[in-house]
């Protein structure tokens, strides 16, 4: 038997489900409950005006298998997921592939960058995730997974 989406307004239904719980499950789960390591800062948020999803200043959604950031399609995978809703990033977690994803949906969406501007300056902060992965990002193409911790 499938699973219920969590909100069927930003789950897209293109995709049957699968019998197990999608990756995203716990990861959307935080992002609602605004609990725990969720990084609303440089990742998924919940916006309060209209409750979509949003990452910087474009849209979220998501299925069991992608993730689509102003319609553009990424795979759907656990260290995608990772890096788009975590503040403390688990290491044995994400590939290159993940890494290169989520950089690109930084550049569309400006989600690293004060008032999401194209122009604004990045939000650097004293964050694991800031100072270990994303300061490096945008000069590093190569940050490996293990200095994330």
């Amino acid at each position: 038997m499938g699973s219920v989406p969590l909100f069927k307004t930003e789950m897209l239904d293109s995709e049957s489900e699968s019998e197990s719980l999608p990756v995203h499950s716990n990861y959307m789960d935080n992002v609602l409950k605004r609990k725990g390591k969720h990084d609303p800062t440089f990742g998924v948020y919940q916006d309060d005006k209209d409750s979509s999803f949003k990452i910087g200043r474009s849209s979220f959604k998501y299925n069991n298998k992608h993730v689509f950031v102003d319609g553009k399609k990424y795979k759907s995978t656990q260290g995608l997921w990772e890096l788009l809703t975590k503040s403390k990033l688990d290491k044995n977690l994400g590939t290159f592939e993940d890494r290169q994803a989520y950089k690109q949906i930084l550049f569309l969406s400006n989600a690293h960058r004060v008032n999401y501007s194209p122009t604004g300056r990045i939000k650097a902060n004293k964050g694991l995730k800031y100072t270990r992965f994303i300061s490096q990002l945008f000069t590093d193409c190569h940050v490996p997974w293990e200095s994330l911790q």
